[in-house]
């Protein structure tokens, strides 16, 4: 009975933070989250859904960490807006008996941004030793756990998204939120499907009211609208199909199409008040399993512009070795929206090369 009531607690708990959410969540909160990691799956356009299966699967589709046959690191570094901010990873990921658990830790952030609220002195003069420096970064921890077989051929795993963010010492914000996903073998299909932010995935924001005052004094009538306190990430769902094909002397190729729905209107192939619905592909072909050229597209839509409608998609590129113990993948993207390319390497190494027997 103890058990049962602890279930319908539970659920009146995830019923009450999805009406929260739904009443007052926002489209783009924790934006940083949608960055990706790991240049593998970066340079497929993130379309990995139904494939993830190593040390980044914590991030893409929990339920990718039952591909696992023992312990991994990830890592990974890229630079965005001109090398002005910059994202690092690092991941684990291991496979203990019949359990399956990953972690990853993500921070992006923009250091050395030079204040100059106080920039004038008292006498109206501009005194330069008055600037100061402050960070602005986010960070994620990310817990995955995952179990094989859940029924015959069908895995299932959680990850649990615990944020802090920080804006200097004006502001700071702590935040939570959980994916689901699952992975499903079907003859040569695999079939994939992660529910993020599936409780609303929630930061709660306390300020420096006098910090936040000294903005709002360096230009006056100016910077007079406070901020948000609390921001909420509203739910998305991300369907994978995939398939692998093999050809004669150790070349092959996959292939994967997601579809990622919002349950709210932005600029996707089919929008609407309350949903939005986007495609995306991503190839992999690969020699021996040892080298592997990638390509991928999402983010596609029609816009409207001064010369009619005309077709948007976003691509991606990128390039993988597989030695014995380590993965180098390079992927050539704008996984970050922000208009301009950036080159991401990243690392996956398996631990077995630090055993004894090695």
């Amino acid at each position: 009975m103890d058990v049962i009531y602890a279930m319908k607690r539970l659920l009146a708990s995830l019923i009450w933070l999805w009406a929260l959410q739904s009443t007052f969540g926002q489209a783009h909160a924790n934006a940083f989250l949608d960055i990706g990691v790991g240049a593998g799956a970066m340079a497929t356009g993130g379309n990995v859904t139904a494939l993830a299966g190593d040390a980044n699967a914590v991030y893409w589709n929990p339920a990718g960490l039952t591909r696992l046959e023992g312990r991994y690191l990830g890592l990974m570094h890229a630079a965005y807006f001109g090398n002005m901010a910059m994202l690092n990873q690092i991941s684990y990921a291991e496979k203990h008996g019949n359990q399956y658990r990953g972690a990853a830790l993500i921070r992006f952030g923009v250091d050395n941004i030079m204040n100059t609220t106080k920039l004038i002195d008292e006498n109206g003069d501009v005194d330069y030793n008055r600037i100061t420096y402050f960070s602005a970064a986010d960070y994620a921890l990310l817990l995955g756990y995952a179990r094989k077989d859940i029924v015959p051929g069908l895995q299932a795993g959680l990850t649990l998204k615990l944020l802090y963010r920080h804006i200097g010492d004006f502001a700071s914000g702590w935040g939570f939120g959980m994916d689901a996903g699952v992975q499903y073998a079907y003859g040569r299909w695999q079939l994939g499907a992660v529910l993020r932010d599936f409780t609303g995935t929630f930061t709660f924001w306390t300020f420096n009211r006098r910090r936040l005052q000294e903005i709002a004094d360096a230009i006056p009538g100016r910077n007079q609208t406070p901020p948000a306190a609390n921001e909420t990430r509203l739910p998305s769902l991300r369907l994978g199909f995939a398939r692998a094909f093999r050809f004669g002397s150790g070349y092959g190729l996959t292939a994967e199409t997601d579809w990622t729905a919002w349950f709210y209107e932005r600029n996707a192939l089919v929008h609407g008040p309350h949903f939005s619905l986007e495609p995306g592909l991503g190839l992999t072909a690969d020699y021996r399993q040892k080298v592997f050229l990638r390509l991928g597209a999402d983010n596609v839509f029609r816009e409207r512009g001064f010369e009619g409608t005309y077709w948007k998609v976003r691509p991606h590129a990128g390039l993988g070795v597989r030695l014995k113990y380590l993965q180098v993948d390079y992927a050539f993207t704008d996984f970050g929206l922000t208009g301009r390319y950036s080159h991401i390497f990243s690392l996956i190494l398996d631990l077995k090369i630090f055993s004894r027997k090695q």
